[in-house]
């Protein structure tokens, strides 16, 4: 029991530490055009590491000319930033083979013009796909933009990363938790007393994540 709760602090601390890690927008998005915008998505933090608070990045800017070959940065600077999409534009995340999928809400990033996030925590590794439909300026747009090779990473599993020990997933953990309460049903005093505690550090985890969160909107 007691060692739950070390692992349950642990994953605590892991929270804040990996929310609060800049928000730096990552070289590996992939660069799309769409008419004469260009598009740029990807991760907010990369690499993306599962049960970090993450995001979607999402840049446009407009090249009245034509929109120039990727790595031209010149070029590419040169773009006018298209700003107020937050508010004609729609995103959602997608994710797994059952194509689980999620409603985000862009907001324009802080001194940044053309550039938006979106803020989630995947909990789950692998490939994932933004959906981004609506309009910019008198464009429809409806495109769809999928991790891989030539685009931006997936998101790892965080167990590949621990060193020396590996933490539990929160599925072992629901898996722990709901064996302690069938146990608690017997009225053992520790095991009552453990699953407080428990609780309580299930509260610090969402007063974090809340928090976390917060801080990302604000920087």
């Amino acid at each position: 029991m007691r060692r739950i709760i070390a692992f349950m602090l642990v994953g605590v601390l892991a929270l804040i530490a990996g929310g609060l890690t800049s928000s730096n927008r990552a070289l590996a998005h992939e660069h799309r055009a769409v008419g004469n915008y260009g598009f740029v998505v990807g991760f907010l933090n990369e690499p993306a590491i599962a049960y970090q608070l993450n995001g979607l990045s999402l840049d446009v800017k407009l090249f009245p000319n034509g929109v120039p070959a990727e790595g031209d940065e010149a070029a590419e600077a040169a773009g006018q930033p298209v700003e107020g999409l937050d508010s004609t534009l729609k995103a959602e995340v997608i994710v797994g083979g059952d194509a689980k999928k999620m409603p985000l809400t862009l907001e324009a990033a802080f001194n940044n013009p053309g550039a938006y996030e979106a803020h989630f925590i995947p909990t789950l590794p692998g490939d994932y796909t933004y959906h981004i439909s609506g309009k910019v300026e008198n464009k429809d747009v409806d495109e769809s933009f999928s991790s891989g090779p030539q685009t931006f990473d997936p998101v790892d599993d965080p167990s590949d990363l621990q060193f020396p020990d590996k933490l539990p997933t929160t599925a072992e953990l629901q898996s722990s938790i709901t064996a302690l309460q069938s146990k608690s049903s017997g009225g053992s005093d520790d095991t009552a007393r453990v699953l407080g505690v428990i609780g309580i550090i299930a509260g610090i985890v969402g007063v974090a994540a809340g928090g976390v969160a917060l801080a990302a909107r604000r920087s």
